[in-house]
């Protein structure tokens, strides 16, 4: 194989011209700072294909191709990255030494081979002792209680944890098993210098496999007092929660047969929708659905149902996927379960049919946002219809389909008893002024310039580097909320660091696709911050992505002090305290430098 060194590919990149490349294949026709031309990727009549010559990137708004001047001459003429690089060379008078496979890069792909095989090791001591040894009676008995038959523990090849420290040590230990490598993947924990103990004890386990059936983590139930409930896997270099859904592999035949998928949050809603016969089913594992776990869907079906809770946290996790449906284009429905049950429990209990019917009968995600919003706000006084309206409308804004936004603004018009035409004007303002200061508008600058605060500051990053340096002194990424916004600020922090410039080109390379597709739309997407204000814009972001962080830390720790109060009869336990203490110390500071 061949390969070349970072320097060389950054030269040729650097020196190549990519709408130069691209116009052999494009006739390209200027279109404001970019290039704009007919797809070659796909058919169209109107252009949507866009070249953006001082970032060195191009993307497709019609089929999502894009990329840099190598991932291009790839695509166009089916081509390898090495053989890309050489044409480009050649072209623009680089020379390239030649390389081989580096003693590293042998090293690298035996050490993941290595984790893989650790992680095998792990499943098959946690399935011996759940199906085979006097140890794993408690969680058999745990796992017939909970409906979970045989077939299922198979198929799924769960396992049990015993409740001691060195069950897996041992056993890893004894079949010359790297215990390092064990804890990197968060199997064994730390205590000293070369000394470990088990992470995961007195729990039913649950292997996590990716689409090529190779172990990358696990879940872990506690059946006895252990606390928390549920432990799972930190990413690892084989394992990334926001990209991973558990029990696609074995859903994904079934997906494409029925044309649906339905999500869950659990891994015992998984397994008893599987057992149900509703095998089109997975679940996320311990995280918000993410876009990486839409496209990752999308290859199968278009037609996704969410089965949440029935409570009001149920239905309110469900609403806050809706704005990443609407930005990804889907139109999802959701099951409406009855008060207090969950998908587990109502199905162990014989409402298959019932089920069934409210899968049949369950309203779009969007329908039920705005039933839910009438609701909320009463829309027979002139208060109420009007913040029902807002926030239908900052939602509505959000549908890329012309069509679709103007069925709804339609809809909303009949609910409120509202003429079309005032919708119509409202929302177009929003649309094409999100950004643009509004004369007399109150309110933090980075809710008039665009809502995602987090989307605000990446922006900024990609249209001068000098954005980034200032982001960077306010150590502002750590606390992005959104994992694909923050890995793309992470990249491009690594280049700024290593370069003291940002080519977003080379950006781009350090992405994997869905990241790269996402950043170019940041980039492509044609907003000009007004001249002198973007300080006061970054400022109002940054304020604001601490606010919701420190909201969201606060919700967290109430909740752990709820559930600590009630293992512990009302003692609040020291290091919490402690949390909550510091919580409000966070608070403070953050009051004294708000607006």
């Amino acid at each position: 194989m061949r390969f070349f060194s970072e320097e060389k590919v950054s030269e040729v990149r650097d020196r190549s011209s990519i709408v130069e490349v691209i116009s052999d294949y494009v006739n390209l026709k200027k279109a404001g700072r970019n290039f704009r031309g007919l797809c070659p990727f796909h058919s169209e009549k109107t252009p949507s294909f866009m070249v953006n010559e001082e970032k060195q990137i191009f993307h497709c708004f019609g089929c999502g191709a894009g990329g840099d001047v190598f991932s291009f001459l790839m695509k166009v003429n089916q081509i390898s990255f090495p053989e890309a690089v050489e044409e480009l060379a050649r072209r623009y008078g680089v020379s390239l030494p030649l390389q081989t496979a580096s003693p590293s890069q042998t090293k690298e792909a035996a050490r993941r081979e290595a984790l893989f095989q650790i992680n095998e090791l792990a499943s098959n001591y946690f399935q011996e002792i759940l199906t085979r040894r006097r140890e794993g009676e408690p969680a058999r008995q745990y796992l017939a209680q909970r409906g979970i038959r045989e077939q299922t523990i198979d198929e799924f090849h769960l396992g049990y944890a015993v409740d001691r420290w060195d069950g897996l040590l041992q056993y890893l230990r004894k079949r010359g098993a790297s215990l390092s490598m064990a804890s990197e993947l968060g199997l064994l924990i730390p205590k000293g210098k070369e000394s470990w103990f088990d992470a995961f004890r007195g729990r039913v386990m649950f292997p996590i496999r990716n689409l090529q059936g190779r172990i990358v983590g696990f879940g872990g139930r506690a059946i006895g007092t252990g606390h928390p409930k549920y432990l799972n896997s930190p990413d690892s270099s084989l394992y990334h929660k926001g990209e991973i859904l558990y029990g696609l592999r074995e859903a994904k035949t079934f997906l494409r047969q029925s044309d649906q998928v339905m999500i869950v949050e659990g891994y015992f809603d998984l397994l008893m929708l599987h057992q149900s016969g509703l095998r089109q089913s997975v679940a996320t594992l311990g995280t918000a659905l993410t876009a990486r776990h839409l496209r990752l869907l999308r290859r199968y079906t278009e037609r996704m149902v969410l089965v949440f809770d029935g409570d009001a946290a149920g239905q309110q996790a469900s609403l806050r996927l809706l704005p990443l449906f609407l930005e990804e284009g889907l139109w999802p429905k959701v099951v409406l379960l009855p008060e207090g049950e969950d998908p587990d429990g109502f199905l162990r209990k014989g409402h298959l049919e019932d089920f069934k019917r409210r899968i049949a009968e369950g309203p779009l995600l969007m329908d039920f946002f705005l039933d839910r919003l009438a609701k909320i706000h009463p829309v027979k006084s002139v208060e109420g219809r009007a913040k029902c309206a807002d926030e239908a409308l900052a939602m509505i804004q959000r549908i890329p389909d012309v069509i679709q936004r103007d069925f709804y603004l339609k809809a909303l018009a009949e609910r409120l008893e509202l003429e079309v035409s005032l919708l119509r004007n409202r929302i177009g303002r929003g649309l094409k002024g999100r950004l643009r200061m509004e004369t007399g508008a109150q309110g933090p600058l980075s809710q008039r310039y665009d809502s995602r605060a987090e989307e605000t500051v990446v922006r900024l990053m990609t249209q001068d580097p000098r954005w980034v340096g200032r982001v960077l002194e306010e150590r502002i990424i750590d606390e992005f909320e959104s994992p694909s916004l923050q890995q793309i600020a992470r990249a491009m922090e690594e280049v700024y660091r290593r370069r003291g410039d940002l080519p977003l080109s080379e950006v781009m390379a350090g992405l994997e696709e869905t990241l790269q597709e996402k950043l170019r739309r940041i980039i492509f997407k044609e907003v000009v911050f007004e001249e002198g204000i973007e300080e006061k814009i970054l400022e109002d972001c940054v304020q604001k992505i601490r606010e919701r962080r420190l909201k969201r830390d606060k919700s967290e720790l109430r909740k752990r002090i709820r559930e600590a109060e009630k293992e512990t009869g009302g003692e609040v336990p020291e290091a919490l305290l402690a949390e909550h203490q510091a919580l409000a110390r966070r608070e403070a500071l953050l009051r004294k430098s708000g607006p």
